[in-house]
């Protein structure tokens, strides 16, 4: 039988992954939820899901 791997290994994994899509970034939670730094510029989201999709659609503007 199989282990479910902790909240703490899903949550390392899936900010591993936004590292990897947001070169650049940098990422921080607290009570507020996550954000984003990147210069001067700082995002927060409640969660990190929400926090990368308003990343992707930034970078898409910023590509056009």
């Amino acid at each position: 039988m199989t282990r479910a791997p902790s909240a703490d290994f899903v949550m390392e994994r899936l900010l591993q992954e936004a590292t990897r899509e947001f070169p650049g970034w940098a990422f921080e939670r607290d009570h507020q939820g996550w954000t984003a730094i990147r210069d001067e510029i700082r995002v927060t989201r409640p969660s990190l899901a929400a926090l990368r999709a308003l990343l992707r659609v930034h970078r898409a503007m910023r590509r056009r």
